[in-house]
């Protein structure tokens, strides 16, 4: 409830009601739904033919292609698609995109899968190894992950966020460290692999 003050002290003649309030304000806003709430309309009134398609949620599954991005083809093998050290010297390198269409004003669910090879074969000697990963809707980030370690794994990372409508463009991105020790850290040695990605990205509005 609310108060109203009075020039001496709040009375029980000077407390609004709720339910009086309510009764007030239902009726004011019936006005702009042309009387219509559930109360009033019948039981199974809304059917599958009383929806327009897409009027709710979208939802778009990509299966992408790997990693295409600073590949060192002196590797030999070089369709696994993956950078070493004679190619990458640490930073941020573009994994993945795919353009998704036709979204409206509202929230975003994306999940990305993905299969990761990673090599830590020298890292018991003192090399460090790890890859992180960064979700960009647009220019935006929307999720970073933390050092990924493990040597193969099978990985979905899964961001929700408030997005304008129309045309976007999901981008993922993938990071190691720079080269350390020359000892540990061998250059023609791989870095790391990204398989089998994929997006399942749902568009929510009402």
């Amino acid at each position: 409830m609310s108060k109203k003050w009075t020039e001496a002290h709040p009375g029980s003649s000077a407390i609004v009601d709720y339910k009086e309030f309510n009764a007030g304000f239902n009726a004011y806003k019936s006005s702009f739904n042309g009387d219509l709430d559930r109360t009033t309309l019948p039981d199974d009134f809304i059917g599958e033919t009383s929806v327009v398609a897409g009027a709710f949620h979208q939802v778009q599954i990509t299966n992408s292609s790997d990693l295409s991005s600073s590949i060192d083809t002196t590797l030999g093998g070089s369709s696994w698609r993956c950078p070493s050290y004679k190619t990458y010297n640490g930073g941020w390198i573009q994994a993945d995109e795919v353009t998704v269409s036709k979204f409206k004003e509202g929230m975003c669910h994306w999940e990305y899968s993905f299969i990761f090879f990673n090599y830590i074969v020298k890292s018991f000697l003192g090399a460090t190894k790890y890859i992180e990963v960064r979700m960009v809707w647009d220019d935006t980030v929307v999720l970073e992950s933390y050092k990924i370690s493990q040597p193969i794994q099978s990985t979905r990372l899964v961001a929700s966020f408030p997005t304008t409508g129309g045309n976007h463009t999901a981008k993922v991105f993938v990071r190691a460290p720079a080269r350390g020790l020359v000892a540990h850290d061998l250059v023609t040695t791989p870095l790391f692999h990204i398989v089998c990605p994929s997006h399942l990205i749902i568009g929510r509005w009402r």
